[in-house]
C-alpha cells in the first residue's frame, strides 16, 4: 500500500501542512480564551475586546485551514484507492485464461468494490487523521507543559492510558475484519452468479429458492459485519471510560491549583480547554489505530493479489506462420478426469481449412486450448514450423479466437468491432457486408448503442458481429469454436457459407453440427469421436 501513498504523497503532504496550522490555531485560542476572562474579572474592558476579536480570528483560521485539510485528505484517499483499484483490475487482465478461471467473477468484483473500499476507509482515510491527531497531541502537550508542569505530566501520563487497548486486541481485531471481507466476498460472489443466470432462476421458478440461499449469504455477511462493529464499540467504551476518569483526575489537579493560588481562573479555563482539546483526539487515536492494526492482513493479501504473476502466455509477439502448425502424439488429460487427449495427430497447413468433429467432450476445444497454450500436454509435442509451441512466441499474436458464447460489450457497434482500436471506418463497413450484415454496413449504424450482452441484438446478429471482429484482427489462425451453437437451421447454414468463403488465413472449425454435405470443402476432417 505504501506505493500508492508514495503516489499522492503531494496531497497528503498538503493535508498535514493544513492539519499542524489549524491546531496551531486551536491551540493559540485556548490561550486567548484565558486571557479574555482574566482582562473582564480584572475590568479591562477594551484589552478583553482585544482578546476577544483575536480570539474570532484564530477560531476562523482554525476551521478554514481544517477545510483545506480536509479537502486535501479526501483528494489523497481518492488518488490512492483510484491507483488500487486500477492496479486490480489491471492484475486481471494479466491473467491467462486459466488463471483467470481459477477464481469466481464474484471474487474479482469484490477485490475491486467492497475490499478496495475497506482498505480506502481503514487505512488511506485514516492515514491523514492519524497525523492530524498527533500532531494536536504534541502541540497541546506542548501547551500545557508552557501553562503548568504538573498538569502536563498528570494529564499525559492518565489519558494516554487508553492508546494501549488497541495492541492488546489486535488478533482479534484482524480477525473480524478479515472475515467480514472474506463472508461479504462470499456473497458478491453467489450475487454474480446468480444473476448472470437470471434467466435460468427465472425459467425454474427459483426466485425463492434462491432467496433462501442469499439470505444465508448476506445474513453471515452480517453476522461478521455486527461482530467487527461490536468489537470496535466495546474498545471505545472503554477507551471513553479511561478517557473521562483520567478527565476528573486531572480537573480535579487543575482545581486544587486554583485554590492553593497557582492558577489565574483565565488559567483554569485554559487548563479545560487543552484537556479538552487532548482527550478527545486521544479517544480517537485509540480507534485509528485499531482500525489501521485490522486492515493490515487485508492490505497484505490485495498486495499479494495485484503481485501474482502472469502465467501461460505472455510472450509478446510471435514470428510468422511459414509452413504449419502440427499436434504430433498429444496426449493430456484433466486431474481427476483421466485422458481426454490420447495420441493426437493433426497437421494445420498454412492457408488450409480443417474441422474437428466429435460428440461434447471428445477433446475438441481442449485442443484448441492446447494450441492457445493454455494447457501444457502430458505427452507428445505441438510445433510452429518445427519449433516448439512454447518457443514459438504468444499464441495470441498469430491466432484469433471465437468461442461459442458470442461475447459483445456494453457500448457502440464501432467499439465492438475494433475492440478500442483506431480503424478506418470502411474496413469496419466492409467486414460488416462479408458477414451478410448489410443493414448495419451503414457509417451512422457504426455508433448505435450495443446493450450488455449484445441483449439487443438476435443470436445471428450476434455471431456474425463477432465473426466481422474477428477477420478485423489480422492474424494467420482463425480458431471458431462451435461457431453454429444456438443457431436456427437457416442462419446456421449461412453462418456456415460465410465461415467457407474464408480464404486469407489458416481456419480451424470446432463443431458436432456442420452440415455433412459441405465437409468436401475443408482440406481434412478430424473425427475425434474415439476420444482424440
Amino acid at each position: 500500500m505504501r506505493k500508492y501513498e508514495r503516489e499522492s504523497r503531494p496531497w497528503l503532504a498538503g493535508a498535514l501542512i493544513c492539519t499542524l496550522i489549524s491546531s496551531l490555531f486551536a491551540v493559540a485560542l485556548q490561550f486567548f480564551k484565558g486571557g479574555v476572562l482574566d482582562r473582564a474579572i480584572a475590568g479591562e474592558g477594551a484589552a478583553a475586546l482585544g482578546y476577544g476579536l483575536a480570539l474570532g480570528a484564530f477560531i476562523l483560521g482554525e476551521v478554514g485551514f481544517f477545510y483545506l485539510y480536509r479537502r486535501l485528505g479526501d483528494r489523497f484517499a481518492a488518488g490512492c484507492v483510484t491507483a488500487l483499484k486500477q492496479d486490480v483490475f489491471e492484475s486481471v487482465l494479466r491473467r491467462d485464461y486459466v488463471a483467470f478461471k481459477r477464481r469466481t467473477q464474484g471474487e474479482y468484483a469484490a477485490k475491486y468494490t467492497s475490499e478496495a473500499d475497506a482498505i480506502r476507509a481503514r487505512r488511506f482515510c485514516m492515514l491523514p487523521l492519524f497525523w492530524e491527531i498527533v500532531f494536536k497531541i504534541v502541540l497541546v502537550s506542548g501547551a500545557l507543559f508552557l501553562l503548568d508542569w504538573r498538569v502536563a505530566l498528570l494529564t499525559i501520563g492518565l489519558l494516554t492510558t487508553p492508546l494501549y487497548l488497541p495492541k492488546l486486541i489486535e488478533k482479534r481485531s484482524q480477525r473480524a475484519q478479515t472475515a467480514y471481507l472474506r463472508a461479504s466476498e462470499e456473497a458478491l460472489s453467489g450475487v454474480t452468479d446468480w444473476l448472470r443466470g437470471f434467466e435460468v432462476i427465472k425459467n425454474f421458478s427459483a426466485e425463492g429458492r434462491v432467496m433462501a440461499r442469499f439470505r444465508r449469504l448476506n445474513g453471515n455477511a452480517a453476522e461478521k459485519l455486527l461482530d467487527d462493529l461490536r468489537l470496535g464499540a466495546s474498545a471505545q467504551l472503554i477507551t471513553t471510560l479511561m478517557s473521562y476518569l483520567s478527565y476528573f483526575i486531572v480537573l480535579a489537579c487543575s482545581a486544587w491549583l486554583v485554590l492553593r493560588g497557582d492558577f489565574s481562573a483565565g488559567d483554569f479555563f485554559v487548563a479545560i480547554g487543552m484537556i479538552d482539546q487532548l482527550s478527545y483526539p486521544i479517544i480517537s487515536l485509540a480507534g485509528i489505530v485499531r482500525q489501521l492494526s485490522a486492515i493490515r492482513p487485508a492490505c497484505r493479501e490485495m498486495e499479494a493479489f495485484i503481485a501474482e504473476p502472469p502465467q501461460g502466455g505472455q510472450r509478446g509477439t510471435a514470428p510468422k506462420l511459414c509452413r504449419e502448425v502440427r499436434f504430433h502424439e498429444v496426449c493430456f488429460g484433466y486431474e481427476g478426469r483421466g485422458r481426454v487427449l490420447d495420441g493426437f495427430d493433426l497437421t494445420l497447413r498454412k492457408g488450409g481449412r480443417y474441422l474437428l468433429k466429435g460428440p461434447s467432450g471428445c477433446g475438441k476445444t481442449t485442443a484448441v486450448n492446447l494450441l492457445l497454450g493454455y494447457y501444457q500436454p502430458d505427452a507428445g509435442e505441438i510445433t510452429v514450423d518445427g519449433a516448439p509451441l512454447r518457443e514459438a512466441g504468444e499464441p495470441y499474436a498469430r491466432a484469433t479466437v471465437l468461442r461459442q458464447e458470442a461475447v459483445l460489450f456494453r457500448g457502440t457497434l464501432r467499439d465492438n468491432l475494433t475492440m478500442y482500436r483506431d480503424l478506418p471506418e470502411e474496413r469496419l463497413l466492409e467486414a460488416l457486408r462479408s458477414v451478410g450484415l448489410d443493414r448495419f454496413a451503414v457509417p451512422e449504424a457504426l455508433d448505435r448503442g450495443v446493450e450488455e450482452g449484445g441483449a439487443n441484438l438476435s443470436g445471428g446478429e450476434k455471431k456474425r458481429v463477432c465473426l466481422a471482429r474477428a477477420l478485423l484482427r489480422d492474424t494467420e489462425l482463425l480458431i471458431l469454436d462451435e461457431p453454429l451453437a444456438n443457431l436456427d437451421g437457416g442462419t446456421a447454414e449461412r453462418i456456415e457459407d460465410l465461415l467457407l468463403s474464408i480464404r486469407d488465413r489458416t481456419l480451424l472449425v470446432v463443431s458436432h453440427q456442420f452440415s455433412p454435405g459441405k465437409l468436401a470443402q475443408f482440406d481434412q476432417v478430424a473425427d475425434m469421436a474415439a476420444g482424440g
